[in-house]
Formats: structure tokens, C-alpha cells, sequence
């Protein structure tokens, strides 16, 4: 092989040794969400008297999240831990899954995919408030919680999630993150289900290998 193309060569394997380190990191993250978002762009145009707002919504979360480095298997996901706390005292959640990452623009933006399961602290049986056999305090009681928090019909559910990344610098990135919790109708007839949409500070930390 000659001078130059042993020199190329080298160069090429520096560079992927790099991208490779640089794949190689662990991460935390800290987010600001809007809680219980609407989906206008699926819903057609509601009719005279009727609102999509949704229970629980114009409340803010906040996101706290940890990603381990790629694993070396299975199209190299990250396993992910995810607290998100409500601020107003509505539905929080724990989640535990997995993030597949594609990158683009030389590594300075990137898109992600993940999939996992979630605990949360709501309501998973909201007592119908238009029973006939109930007084009038136990209807405003379950009126109010049928107006003003979700019910998602079981304890654990699916946490199916998006980002987009933007490498600010070489520890730290800002993501747009949409999280989705619902149990898909696996557990019960009741499915309520929640969007949640927001922005995230990363930080990669760890040695580079």
C-alpha cells in the first residue's frame, strides 16, 4: 500500500474510532414538557358544544432522564430511565425502555425512536358521575375528577417516544421530545391515554473510548 493511501486509510479509521467514541458516552438530560397536550392535526373539526380539551391539560411537567451508552446488540438501543413529575399535582410517571438513534449533518442533529413501559401515580377507575343511584355529593365529587384527570385504566402503560437532537457543543445537546402513555386497550376497555410534548437540555458525560 502506498504513503498516501496508508495515510488516508489511517485517517479514515481515526475518524470512525471517533464517531464510534462518540457514540459511546452516557447521558442525562433535564426537560420542561406541556402536560396532557391536544393532537389537532388528528382530530377533525368538533362540533357545536363540544371541546378536545383534554383533562389535566395547561399543567407543566418536568422531565428528569438517563441514557446508558449503546449496547452492542440489537441495533444498538440505549436503555433509558425517565421520571416525570407534574407540577400541578396531576399524573406523574416513571418509565423504564429503549432509544434507537440515527444521526445526520455530521453528527450534529439527530433523530431518535423508543419504546418503553411506565408506572404513574393517577387514576386508573374514575366512577361514572352520571350513575343514576348517586346524591348530589357524590356527583360533584366524580364530576370533578371525570372533568379534571385522565383516566387511564391501568397502573402500568406504554411509553412509544420521539426526539430530535441538536449538538450544541461536545457535551451538551438541546432535544424536542413528544412522549405518548396509554396501554393500547391490552389491560381494560378504558384508554384514555396522554400526549406530552417538550424540550430537553443533554448532557453527555463518561470517557471516550
Amino acid at each position: 500500500m502506498k504513503i498516501w493511501q496508508k495515510g488516508v486509510f489511517g485517517a479514515a479509521l481515526a475518524l470512525a474510532s471517533g464517531t464510534a467514541a462518540a457514540q459511546e458516552r452516557q447521558e442525562l438530560g433535564f426537560g420542561v414538557h406541556a402536560h396532557a397536550i391536544t393532537r389537532p392535526f388528528l382530530l377533525d373539526k368538533p362540533p357545536p358544544g363540544v371541546s378536545y380539551i383534554t383533562p389535566e391539560e395547561k399543567t407543566v411537567d418536568v422531565q428528569l432522564l438517563y441514557r446508558t451508552k449503546p449496547l452492542t446488540f440489537a441495533l444498538k438501543p440505549r436503555l433509558a430511565a425517565k421520571v416525570q413529575v407534574n407540577t400541578a399535582g396531576k399524573t406523574s410517571f416513571a418509565s423504564i425502555g429503549a432509544e434507537w438513534r440515527q444521526h445526520a449533518l455530521k453528527r450534529r442533529v439527530y433523530g431518535q425512536i423508543g419504546i418503553g413501559l411506565t408506572i404513574h401515580d393517577g387514576y386508573t377507575h374514575i366512577p361514572d358521575p352520571f350513575e343514576l343511584v348517586i346524591g348530589s355529593a357524590d356527583f360533584m365529587r366524580r364530576y370533578d375528577l371525570y372533568a379534571d384527570r385522565t383516566d387511564f385504566g391501568s397502573r402500568v402503560l406504554f411509553n412509544p417516544n420521539l426526539s430530535v437532537g441538536v449538538r450544541v457543543s461536545r457535551d451538551w445537546a438541546v432535544e424536542a421530545n413528544f412522549e405518548h402513555f396509554s396501554h393500547a386497550g391490552w389491560f381494560g376497555r378504558t384508554n384514555d391515554g396522554m400526549d406530552t410534548f417538550g424540550i430537553r437540555l443533554v448532557h453527555e458525560f463518561g470517557g471516550r473510548q
